[in-house]
């Protein structure tokens, strides 16, 4: 098989791959399509929010979207990630590495079977203009008219540097509601590190969702995922706080014989503190992992949404 490379000659990055007969095997097809001047736009800014309108086909699905590229990562790798806007709704086509997002996807698949919400993903094979640019996890966003509340992407600071006039929050995005809002993020924030213990206790007991915390820190630790000290999660907010998973690409890197909860950021390590977290965080691994046969040792001891496209 003979591939031709194709590439944007003005702007010198990498696009994809030319092959009328490329083998995609049982993987759904995702086709965009834009203006030779709108992908040269896309690829040759360096604005991250820099968009581009496209028509798309998936499945038996024709309609229109805006297109842009993701992440700072995606503009020097030759094999991009995209943001994908389609009728106001928000998909993610995740670049993964050579194995298409397939960590990500088993990860999020196990936060949906321990009862928690977390994005649908997917594997396609995405062309681009009929350029192949190789398999692609397609992730359905977290929707605000599924979730409701407020929905915060989280980027946690070196609390030990931190004044007490500095926001906390400032380079958190809120996702939804759109508004400049974050006084809920910035309070618990803040109280993560200035509460003494047992008004710790108190304040999680009052105001999180303690079964949804344990949940997803069971699967958390016993997929052993990495990179989340502080980015790949969300904070979500309806009159109690919970954690949802996000980019668990780095996952599965090694097996435990032992489980603890994790301690990679000030927030986990304050929850580890609280005696209630610990114990359903222990029941949920027993549960859903280290059950009848499941081998493994404690050291603590003490939904799925269907993607919905509508015609534009």
């Amino acid at each position: 098989m003979i591939f031709t490379s194709f590439a944007l000659v003005s702007c010198g990055e990498f696009v994809g791959y030319k092959d009328n007969d490329v083998d995609i095997g049982n993987i759904q097809k995702l086709e965009l399509f834009l203006s030779d001047g709108d992908l040269h736009k896309l690829y040759s800014t360096l604005t991250l929010d820099t968009t581009a309108p496209c028509s798309v086909i998936y499945n038996d699905w024709h309609g229109y979207g805006t297109l842009n590229i993701r992440g700072q990562s995606s503009r020097i790798q030759p094999k991009k990630s995209f943001t994908l806007k389609v009728d106001e709704k928000k998909y993610v086509l995740e670049r993964g590495e050579n194995d298409g997002g397939l960590y990500n996807r088993i990860a999020m698949r196990a936060y949906q079977l321990a009862g928690l919400s977390s994005c649908n993903t997917s594997s396609v094979a995405l062309f681009l203009n009929e350029e192949y640019l190789g398999c692609y996890n397609f992730i359905d966003y977290y929707k605000e008219d599924i979730l409701g509340g407020e929905l915060y992407k989280m980027h946690l600071e070196n609390y030990d540097n931190i004044g007490e006039s500095y926001l906390l929050s400032h380079k958190s995005e809120k996702e939804f509601p759109k508004d400049d809002n974050l006084s809920n993020l910035n309070n618990l924030l803040a109280l993560v590190v200035s509460l003494s213990d047992t008004d710790w206790c108190q304040y999680v007991l009052d105001n999180m969702d303690i079964e949804s915390i344990a949940a997803y820190l069971a699967v958390h630790d016993f997929l052993t995922v990495k990179d989340t000290s502080s980015v790949n999660f969300y904070i979500h907010f309806d009159g109690k706080y919970r954690i949802l998973p996000w980019d668990n690409e780095q996952s599965l890197q090694k097996k435990r014989s032992k489980y603890k909860l994790c301690n990679d950021n000030e927030l986990i390590r304050r929850l580890a503190s609280v005696p209630e977290v610990k114990n359903a965080y222990n029941q949920k691994m027993h549960s859903f992992f280290l059950g009848s046969g499941g081998g493994g040792e404690l050291l603590y001891t003490g939904h799925s949404q269907e993607r919905g496209w509508h015609h534009v």
